[in-house]
């Protein structure tokens, strides 16, 4: 069904879960993993690159092809939105941690309300 599936990560635990759900659950799909560097974020572009090769080749280690990822600066939920039409995503996959009780993250709650492509939040267990 879904044929490009956007990953947005932020390197935490329920991000790298709800990547490895979406290599699980879409197996045929191509994955691409995006994380977005803000003016707080604890990363530099460069080692955010660094983070997210990591992340890649460790979830995809017995796998040949891996997917294609990208670092963005600026508001996460416009350059999560913005790669996934200029890629032509079909979904959009973020992991949620649900931490302070309220739902959704800002940038998970972001996605959901902005953007015209189906976005799948996958909770921290």
């Amino acid at each position: 069904m879904f044929k490009k599936v956007l990953v947005a990560t932020d390197f935490s635990p329920c991000a790298k879960r709800a990547l490895e759900l979406a290599r699980a659950s879409f197996p045929q799909a191509e994955l691409r993993v995006i994380h977005v560097v803000t003016v707080d974020s604890p990363f530099t572009a460069t080692e955010a690159l660094l983070e997210l090769e990591l992340l890649v080749s460790s979830t995809w280690e017995d796998d040949a092809v891996r997917p294609g990822h990208e670092v963005a600066q600026g508001n996460p939920v416009q350059q999560v939105i913005e790669s996934a039409k200029a890629w032509g995503a079909d979904l959009i996959v973020i992991g949620v941690s649900g931490q302070g009780g309220q739902g959704l993250g800002s940038v998970a709650e972001g996605l959901v309300r902005a953007s015209a492509i189906p976005v799948l939040t996958v909770r921290d267990p």
